[in-house]
């Protein structure tokens, strides 16, 4: 791996500071007046260009209300929690419209739309 790369480390816990910060309702310049940095500085953070620190990690996670260990990956090898969903992009926004479907045949049906197009075709 060269220099120029990413860390997936980094980028993994990048992308849980956006879910995180999303889920909040923050903004990047919310999160980064709360933490002594620039906007730019939190966008390579969640990019994983740029490596958190642990005392910078320390502050994003008090700016957010989480522990340290929301920002890592859960423990067992290919295993997923809620916020690996919210790195996929629009995840967020397809969740809120989910929130305000009505009657509970509609989001049924929304949930089976969701999984046939999520299945492997040649399954």
């Amino acid at each position: 791996m060269t220099s120029a790369t990413p860390n997936p480390i980094d980028i993994a816990v990048g992308q849980r500071v956006r879910a995180v910060r999303e889920l909040r309702g923050l903004t990047q310049t919310d999160l980064a007046k709360a933490t002594g940095v620039t906007f730019q500085q939190i966008q390579k953070y969640e990019r994983g260009t740029n490596r958190v620190s642990a005392s910078r990690l320390m502050l994003i996670s008090h700016a957010l209300g989480q522990p340290v260990s929301t920002f890592f990956e859960p423990d067992e090898p290919g295993a997923r929690d809620g916020l690996d969903l919210f790195a996929v992009s629009g995840s967020k926004a397809l969740l809120e419209a989910y929130g305000r479907i009505e009657t509970a045949d509609q989001r049924r049906i929304v949930v089976a739309l969701a999984r046939s197009l999520a299945s492997d075709p040649a399954a």
